[in-house]
């Protein structure tokens, strides 16, 4: 910005604009609104084509962030090559920076401003350099968080799940100063992010760095524990801890519901991920139907091309454009092979001797929208048809098993309720975090939620003395 004549009329002088904040607001010429309107300037193509002038929080990259990363910061450190000082930047909000620098949904860069007039700034990406920096550098990291670590202030949390939501809530727990221990019923830590998501997204290698940070920290994790099986409620709230979180995550498998689910050859999403992801010797053949639109269906349908099958089709009940599988996921399982199908829904599961044969499919037709923002399928009269197929999977979503809590505990919608602090109605200082709160999320989402929760955990902690 600059002024001229007598009445020092401010002018744009680009040769002097040396870095663009406009997604800050914070560019001079924010000082007079009309300039905003200027078509011919940055600024004004922004104000033109985003929703900037009615943000809240600022920039949006930051505002869209469940964790509240500071985008600009890292970004800039890495721009001249400060990875460690980047990565130390990513830290401060984010417990689990590999995994994110693969799966996380990038919401960041959706809402980037740089994206109005060309591409997102690519954020995950440079995340996940920043990621392998410290894997390779594991020891001077480590030393750095372990300096930012809190006094010890001699109060237990046990966290019941070493998914996302686990994780995070340890991190930042152990972080402040609490001693924490993290139950899981999976053989290692991770939940979703090892018993969900394959391999070919998601290396293992990257998730056992992430956790073998965290447990450098001092949480102590406890494998193939499952609550209400090999423990109950009652004695982990009895085991020494001042406070529990429940982040059981969502585990049980929506069924289709209709004749022929129970055939040879109609498999379980979860029970197929699962052992696909634990080495397994799984092998398939032939035609397989996965019938669903999220990314559960996209990976299962990814996995099952690369285990033999001859072709895969995944059926979805609306259009493209509804479909909440990461549109990114899409594109690649289609370049792999995998057709897909939309505007289906499943009738009956044909049979022979009590295995499947074929997939009975009814053409839809969209209507008005629904609770879920999303236009309503309709069955169109008389479109059914006959789909053959060897192998059938339903992917249509998971829910939470809450078999351990008490009726009172557990919504209409089968998730855990929580209070205005956070704790699970009729059990003090027991919290809920995660998908076990929300239905299934992304895993940035459960991050945040585990994240959250660990802050009504110590204001429990450090304002009410243990009750139990």
């Amino acid at each position: 910005m600059a002024a001229e004549g007598r009445t020092h009329k401010p002018v744009v002088d680009r040769d002097l604009c040396q870095s663009c904040s406009v997604c800050l607001r914070e560019c001079p010429a924010e000082l007079f609104p009309e300039l905003r309107s200027d078509e011919d300037t940055t600024r004004g193509y922004v104000y033109s084509n985003t929703d900037l002038a009615s943000r809240k929080v600022l920039p949006p990259c930051i505002g869209e962030c469940p964790l509240g990363q500071q985008v600009r910061d890292y970004v800039r450190l890495l721009e001249v090559g400060k990875v460690k000082e980047a990565l130390l930047v990513i830290r401060q909000n984010n417990p689990l920076p590999g995994v994110c620098g693969y799966v996380c949904h990038h919401p960041c860069e959706k809402a980037c401003i740089r994206g109005c007039w060309d591409d997102p700034v690519s954020i995950r990406e440079l995340k996940r350099y920043a990621a392998h920096y410290e894997m390779d550098h594991r020891g001077e990291i480590v030393e750095v968080l372990i300096q930012r670590k809190e006094p010890a202030r001699g109060k237990k949390v046990v966290i019941v799940g070493a998914g996302p939501a686990g994780l995070a809530c340890g991190f930042e727990l152990v972080m402040h100063g609490y001693g924490v221990t993290v139950m899981d019923a999976l053989a290692q830590p991770g939940g979703m992010l090892v018993g969900g998501i394959p391999p070919f997204r998601l290396p293992r290698y990257v998730v056992d760095h992430d956790v073998g940070i965290i447990r450098s920290l001092g949480v102590e994790f406890l494998s193939s524990v499952r609550i209400g099986r090999d423990v109950s409620l009652p004695e982990v709230m009895r085991d020494g801890a001042e406070a529990v979180v429940l982040a059981t995550g969502a585990w049980t498998d929506l069924t289709l519901d209709v004749p022929g689910e129970g055939a040879k050859g109609c498999l379980k999403c979860l029970d197929f991920l699962g052992a696909v992801n634990t080495g397994q010797n799984v092998k398939l053949s032939g035609r397989v139907l996965v019938v669903g639109g999220g990314n559960a269906a996209i990976d299962t349908a990814r996995s099952a091309l690369r285990l033999g099958a001859e072709q895969v089709i995944v059926v979805y009940r609306r259009s493209r454009e509804e479909m909440p599988a990461n549109h990114e996921e899409v594109e690649a399982a289609i370049e792999e092979g995998v057709e897909v199908q939309y505007l289906l829904a499943p009738k009956r599961i044909l049979t022979e001797n009590g295995t499947v044969t074929g997939l009975e499919l009814v053409r839809m037709e969209l209507g008005d929208f629904d609770e879920t923002a999303r236009r309503r399928p309709v069955p169109i009269a008389g479109s059914e048809y006959i789909e053959e197929a060897d192998v059938i999977i339903p992917a249509l979503g998971q829910r939470p098993g809450l078999s351990f809590l008490d009726v009172k505990a557990i919504s209409e919608h089968d998730t855990i309720t929580r209070t205005a602090s956070g704790m699970v109605p009729g059990y003090e200082g027991l919290f809920a975090a995660g998908d076990a709160v929300s239905g299934p999320s992304t895993v940035v989402e459960a991050m945040g939620s585990g994240k959250a929760v660990a802050q009504q955990v110590m204001d429990y902690l450090e304002g009410m003395p243990r009750r139990w």
